[in-house]
């Protein structure tokens, strides 16, 4: 119900002269023959056994193929910000072919098919195939809020060995291009996202020249975070954030949950736990993550009737912090629970707490 905050010289050390003269005639001082001598071959023999590790044991040469692979990967996709279609653009450049008339229709196709996305709801799934006559891509486009969570299941339909590029990617704040956001894997499993920042959001599925390929997609989202108040929902939201305060003077920085006095309060994550007393929230904890409860967000939850963990506890997500009551500045009104998010300042709740996420059924 209540926002807990207001919104010269310069000097050099040189080193003596007779002492330069000790350093550097330790420096010019022979190395003992015997570590001339086995030094190289210690690090020959060490690199002919790594070859030969390499050549005999096809589980070790996998394991370095598979970590330079994700290390380009990793480069590409999350420092570069490249999308698995980038990376085939080099390669169509690196052959000549990426000015070509055929090149320059692969390269257009996503454009082309983001003229007209197909705009997508809560829930979502489809089946289609890509022709190897014809050079086109698919694009589902969806809204989301700071804190909704977005799922997908993808899956390849066909046998053959064509690659088939599939990335999540964010439209830029200014409008203006987008983003990968992460490569999608189609190999059935079900992932997810939450997002921040707020906007449209897309995923957009391209195969490589001449390639057919067949795929299911399944796409829904909802809330990143679990109800805070047992058997409660959005439905029992009096208060929404943002609300005025004061008249006017400042805004609701949370929202009110309302449940019957003693109604127990969840954690919405695995962290760290703040008890206090007193002031406009009257009882209330804050909930952090990350290492000791350090970064990331904090939860707030006031009005609290009592407290069911101490201050200092390491609690997991599920666990009973406290009874919703009316304590602080709310005792003129009935039992509920202030539920806030401060991440670099207040967030509004309510996109977090919608019902989960849940596939359309086949």
């Amino acid at each position: 119900m209540s926002d807990p905050f207001k919104a010269s010289d310069n000097q050099q050390t040189s080193v003596s002269g007779i002492a330069r003269t000790d350093i550097d005639s330790a420096d010019r001082s022979p190395m003992k023959p015997g570590k001339r001598v086995i030094r190289p071959w210690l690090l020959f023999s060490l690199l002919v056994v790594l070859v030969v590790l390499l050549t005999v044991r096809d589980d070790l040469r996998q394991n370095a193929a598979a970590s330079s692979e994700n290390a380009v990967r990793y480069f590409a996709f999350d420092m570069l910000g490249w999308s698995p279609r980038d990376v085939f653009v080099w390669r169509l450049r690196l052959a000549g072919l990426v000015d070509s008339p055929l090149g320059q229709q692969w390269t257009g196709a996503v454009e082309r098919a983001s003229e007209q996305p197909l705009r997508v709801g809560d829930q979502y799934r489809t089946s289609e195939a890509f022709a190897d006559d014809q050079v086109e891509a698919h694009v589902y486009q969806v809204a989301l809020e700071r804190g909704e969570k977005l799922i997908w299941q993808l899956s390849r339909l066909d046998i053959s060995g064509s690659r088939f590029y599939a990335s999540l990617e964010r439209q830029e704040s200014n409008g203006q291009g987008w983003s990968t956001v992460t490569e999608l894997d189609a190999d059935g499993a079900i992932r997810g996202r939450a997002v921040s920042p707020s906007g449209d959001y897309r995923i957009v599925l391209q195969p490589e020249l001449f390639a057919r390929v067949e795929y299911s997609l399944a796409i829904a989202k909802g809330g990143s975070l679990p109800f805070p108040v047992e058997a409660a929902s959005l439905r029992d939201i009096g208060s929404s954030f943002g609300a005025p305060r004061d008249g006017g003077a400042r805004e609701h920085h949370g929202v009110d949950i309302f449940a019957k006095r003693g109604t127990p309060v969840r954690a919405v994550i695995d962290g760290h736990v703040r008890t206090d007393t007193g002031g406009i929230g009257g009882n209330h904890v804050w909930l952090s993550g990350g290492m000791l409860g350090l970064g990331g967000a904090r939860y707030y939850y006031a009005h609290l009737d009592s407290f069911a963990i101490e201050s200092g506890d390491t609690v997991n997500k599920g666990e009973i912090l406290g009874y919703v009551g009316n304590t602080g500045n709310a005792s003129t009104t009935p039992p509920h629970l202030h539920f806030g998010i401060y991440s670099g300042g207040p967030v509004d709740p309510a996109p977090f707490l919608k019902p989960e996420p849940v596939l359309p059924d086949r």
